[in-house]
């Protein structure tokens, strides 16, 4: 049986790093020219499976807008579940 201490502390890591990438995501998506590196598109393939729903959310709430809210949708929902789980 697995202790309820690993299982938390790995649950705190993965919503940890998840938050971080999301914000990496956006921060980087400001530089010239970051597209067509590597490293963010593998940033980009790690968070699309998050961020996909909350993008299809906001294009049927809100349709086609200029500022992506789905990066801010994502990190509250999953703030909001690691709160709930831990």
């Amino acid at each position: 049986m697995i202790p309820i201490g690993i299982i938390s502390s790995f649950l705190y890591l993965l919503f940890t790093v998840l938050d971080i990438s999301i914000l990496a995501e956006v921060i980087l998506s400001y530089i010239p020219n970051i597209r067509e590196s590597s490293f963010y598109r593998i940033l980009v393939s790690f968070n699309n499976p998050i961020l996909e729903p909350f993008r299809i959310l906001q294009e049927r709430l809100f349709g086609n807008m200029m500022i992506d809210f789905a990066p801010l949708l994502a990190i509250i929902v999953l703030n909001f579940i690691s709160g709930i789980l831990l």
